[in-house]
């Protein structure tokens, strides 16, 4: 029910702005995961750094907890860029906890959002012997990855 007021509220939004959107829905990442598709220019629904499509994501979950409050979270993307950046992200945490484990000393990440250090910190915790945590002020924040002892 709520799928499908969703889908239909993106259509409705991309066609008042003259695109043709494919809609490619399902659960994932904990979450309803929604892949908005042949866009005519992609980066501008992305926008620097997603804050484009962080933007519609936190509209298009307003519209949807409006319809149902226990519905998933939404998770926007478009043409797997959202995709893309997490498989980068889980990277860049593993090699951050084998940097960690060779050098004995904290590895520090560079300043990254609230969405990318929480990939961070929930693919190194299926790590026992790393632990992470997050520190500075945003927009600097960024996460700390060392070795338990």
């Amino acid at each position: 029910m709520v799928e499908s007021k969703v889908t239909e509220f993106l259509e409705k939004m991309f066609k008042e702005i003259g695109e043709d959107v494919k809609i490619e829905d399902g659960k994932r990442f904990g979450g309803y995961y929604v892949n908005l598709a042949n866009l005519s220019e992609p980066g501008l629904f992305i926008g620097k750094e997603g804050a484009v499509l962080r933007s519609i994501q936190y509209v298009v979950n307003i519209y949807a907890h409006r319809l149902d409050e226990n519905f998933p979270t939404i998770i926007l993307d478009v043409n797997g860029y959202k995709m893309k950046q997490y498989e980068m992200l889980k990277t860049v945490a593993i090699n951050a906890a084998l940097k960690a484990k060779m050098l004995k000393e904290p590895v520090e990440l560079r300043p990254m959002s609230a969405s990318a250090r929480r990939i961070i910190h929930l693919t190194l915790s299926n790590y026992p012997d790393i632990w992470t945590r997050s520190v500075g002020i945003e927009p600097r924040r960024r996460v700390i990855v060392d070795v338990k002892r």
